[in-house]
């Protein structure tokens, strides 16, 4: 029963107390006189725990002024955490987690157990006082925890147990001096870079620079349960740091940048370094890249995605790229899915988290049976300002984390100065996740040192912050000294770490060449990009496809279908039997996928209501209508060697199309579809087309085959039912960067189909943009007979006759 939760059991009497204490003189008596959840209770709470310390109504009165006290620091106590480096802000109206606010004294609390406070603490304290003094400590320190919002109550007492029976775990001195030099070349790069190339963007890490140990940090929890790939989505700021210390970007290759010189020639030939660069190429902060790493016992690759400036437009696209390498597709039915092989961590900024809707839209992918990936590390890189932008102008929550705590996930906030907590969080976080395959939230509280970019002085119009932020010890600096303090490191380590980073920095600029000037030559396309398709598709027999199609009709015979709709789908063998009977548009897009599957492609077709799709015409996925069991025709197609897979998205654009995207650049031999409910709607979605799908090839030889499908055709239902604007995209369409059609032939809709199917995994893969018809899906003018689909192939202008 999912009630019988004894650990919350102590927070939750209230004002029942009295009811609890009559409850509990009836189980002295006879333990079977009260309910199962009662003895389960009494029994873990045991005969002291209420039996002997309540004998005054001196101490009920007490013993309730404990558990409104551990209720509080449980649910309160993050807002009063030691988590801000700097101004932390005031909150009024708190509930005191003082014993004396609650009509107590230590006096007082030295006479219950501890087992009135936790049950997590009874074993290690002797009475009440220490227990809630340790609890204060747990919930009040440099991580705080926010849970209690969470409906399940095993999963919240899980999360309540690992806080308070956390052992104290401090690192060794070995893991204390590797964090230190961590650190140390995390800063050091930042300084040398503002020292060497003064005014140059870079978008500095300092003030949350403990994010790039964690990370290295969590690649090391990774490879102990065995997850081989972490898939990174982050902006603008720190990016620079977590190529050259996560993704083991060369300082050669990230110099090269800074002095316009060609980073290529540097790249590492041992293949373990990969980075794509379009013809336009990009900024060095939008770029991206991917590292082969064998240095944790495992072979793990560390995918850093790139980005445009949307700064958090990436999420979607990364757990797109994570679920590809999460799933196995080169056999019949459903690709198969193991979290296990992937996991995704998601960068985020404090002002763009709360303000930009995509991340809303990117956590309501977290628990979808066709979006789902296991479960996302969610890091927010807090500086507490945007731009120029107080936090207090720039969400109306108190945390810039509070949109995700209605995902019923866990938030640790944890203070950025302190680093080996913020390495304690992780280890919650992973083990958090293999537990329940859910996304979780690290808060990293940190701030800015230096303006919005190195060019961006801060001062003017954040005067009394950066008078702060001036005097305020760097995580170098203070950490070194308290590891000198503490006899951990020597000061002459502490000197030689520092010094061994710039010199490593300074031997790397040496070593570059100055003749690799890049060229605005170099910025034209490549002929063969421009190179246009040929229509050539393998021959379709009639022989084949009938096979199919009598594979796709098979029901089991226990199935109840929908009657009528059974009399449509058995209408589909008429085609191969009477040749005046013609193939409409569902029926010749699924003998399309039947026939690519069995080419060895998989296909991932989603969209909005798209498993029956908008005008009631695909039925890719049929329902018993007593049992509701779903039944799909398309896993049942002979002589497969892919997987099918159909899901209905939830109601948004944006982060759909950026997940399909993404999944369509990890598995880029996949054929990837998404569909609008109608074309208009497609507008949601413009930053991925503009960012993504259509310029991402020429930025950063990042090549994408995506399918869309967009409903298109005024037919009276109004302006935001008609078109699914063509124009826009003609206009974005240059550089034979896409395939736009307007089909009026099934057959020609088939045979594009496959040979968008054929291009995939190639130089000539591009992706595909279908004015899909809406009232022509049934038009018998668009319909065509089985001859037209053997022996054809795609015609890319059809002579209108009429």
């Amino acid at each position: 029963m999912q009630d019988k939760q004894v650990e919350n059991a102590p927070i939750t009497f209230g004002t029942n107390l009295g009811y609890i204490l009559d409850l509990h003189d009836m189980y002295i008596k006879d333990p079977t006189s009260v309910s199962e959840e009662m003895q389960l209770l009494f029994s873990e709470i045991g005969s002291t725990g209420l039996g002997t310390v309540l004998t005054q109504d001196g101490d009920q009165n007490k013993v309730k002024g404990l558990i409104r006290l551990v209720d509080n620091i449980r649910l309160y106590g993050h807002l009063q955490a030691d988590i801000y480096p700097l101004f932390k802000p005031k909150f009024e109206d708190l509930p005191s987690i003082i014993i004396e606010e609650y009509g107590l004294t230590p006096e007082d609390l030295k006479k219950f157990d501890a087992g009135l406070v936790s049950q997590h603490l009874k074993d290690r304290y002797s009475n009440a006082y220490e227990a809630i003094t340790e609890l204060t400590k747990l919930y009040t320190g440099p991580i705080a925890y926010e849970y209690m919002h969470i409906t399940d109550l095993k999963e919240r007492d899980w999360i309540k147990k690992e806080i308070e029976t956390a052992e104290e775990n401090p690192l060794s001195d070995e893991e204390k001096l590797e964090l230190f030099t961590m650190l140390a070349k995390v800063e050091g790069f930042e300084k040398y870079l503002h020292k060497n190339f003064v005014g140059a963007k870079r978008f500095s890490i300092e003030g949350v620079d403990v994010i790039v140990p964690m990370l290295e940090h969590l690649l090391r929890l990774m490879a102990d349960e065995g997850i081989p790939n972490m898939q990174i989505g982050m902006a603008h700021r720190g990016r620079l740091n977590v190529l050259t210390h996560v993704l083991n970007k060369p300082y050669t290759m990230m110099l090269s940048e800074f002095m316009h010189q060609d980073p290529l020639k540097v790249l590492p030939d041992d293949g373990s370094f990969a980075v794509t660069q379009g013809w336009h190429k990009d900024v060095k902060y939008h770029l991206g890249a991917k590292k082969t790493r064998n240095d944790n016992d495992i072979e793990q690759t560390v995918t850093l995605a790139n980005n445009p400036s949307h700064l958090e437009v990436v999420g979607p696209v990364v757990l797109g790229k994570t679920r590809a390498q999460q799933e196995t597709t080169d056999e019949a039915g459903a690709a198969s899915y193991d979290h296990n092989k992937a996991l995704a961590v998601l960068i985020h900024g404090d002002s763009a988290m709360p303000g930009q809707g995509v991340v809303y839209e990117t956590l309501n992918l977290s628990r979808l049976e066709g979006y789902k990936v296991g479960g996302s590390i969610h890091i927010v890189a807090n500086n507490r300002i945007g731009f120029t932008t107080d936090e207090e102008d720039s969400r109306s929550t108190v945390y810039a984390s509070s949109n995700a705590s209605g995902f019923d996930v866990p938030v640790l906030h944890v203070n950025a100065d302190n680093p080996e907590a913020a390495i304690q969080t992780l280890r919650f976080a992973l083990k958090y996740r293999q537990k329940f395959n859910k996304d979780i939230i690290i808060d990293v509280i940190g701030y800015r040192r230096h303006g919005h970019n190195e060019m961006d002085e801060p001062t003017p119009t954040n005067p009394l912050l950066y008078q702060e932020v001036k005097k305020h010890d760097t995580i170098e600096e203070f950490y070194g000294k308290q590891l000198v303090e503490n006899n951990t490191i020597t000061q002459d380590q502490y000197d030689q770490t520092l010094q061994a980073v710039n010199d490593e920095l300074r031997a790397a600029q040496d070593s570059i060449k100055k003749d690799d000037m890049v060229e605005d030559t170099d910025m034209l396309a490549p002929e063969e990009i421009l190179a246009g398709h040929d229509n050539d598709v393998e021959e379709m027999s009639f022989e084949r496809l009938n096979e199919v199609n009598e594979a796709m009709l098979e029901v089991p015979t226990d199935f109840n279908m929908f009657k009528k709709l059974k009399n449509v789908l058995e209408k589909r063998r008429d085609p191969f039997t009477d040749k005046e009977k013609r193939i409409d548009w569902a029926h010749a897009e699924a003998l399309a996928f039947a026939t690519i599957n069995q080419d060895g492609t998989p296909i991932r077709l989603t969209g909005q209501d798209t498993e029956r799709g908008t005008f009631a015409h695909r039925h890719a996925v049929l329902h018993d209508v007593e049992t509701g069991e779903k039944y799909y025709p398309l896993h049942n197609t002979p002589n497969s060697t892919a997987s099918f897979n159909i899901y209905n998205s939830p109601l948004t654009e944006a982060a759909v199309v950026g997940y399909e995207y993404g999944y369509n650049i990890e598995n880029n031999d996949a054929m990837v579809i998404w569909e609008a409910q109608f074309g208009d709607f497609a507008n949601m979605a413009q930053v991925y087309f503009d960012n993504f799908v259509f310029s991402s090839r020429s930025k950063w030889g990042e090549s994408s085959g995506i399918t869309f499908l967009l409903p298109h055709a005024q037919e009276g239902q109004g302006p935001e039912h008609s078109s699914a604007r063509l124009e826009r995209f003609l206009d974005l369409a240059a550089e034979s960067n896409m395939t736009v059609a307007n089909l009026t032939s099934t057959s020609n809709y088939f045979y594009l189909l496959r040979r968008q199917a054929k291009y995939l995994g190639t130089d000539k893969m591009r992706p595909l943009v279908i004015m899909s018809p809406k009232s022509l899906l049934r038009n018998q003018r668009v319909a065509q007979p089985v001859d037209a689909f053997v022996d054809g192939s795609f015609k890319e202008i059809i002579v209108d006759e009429y």
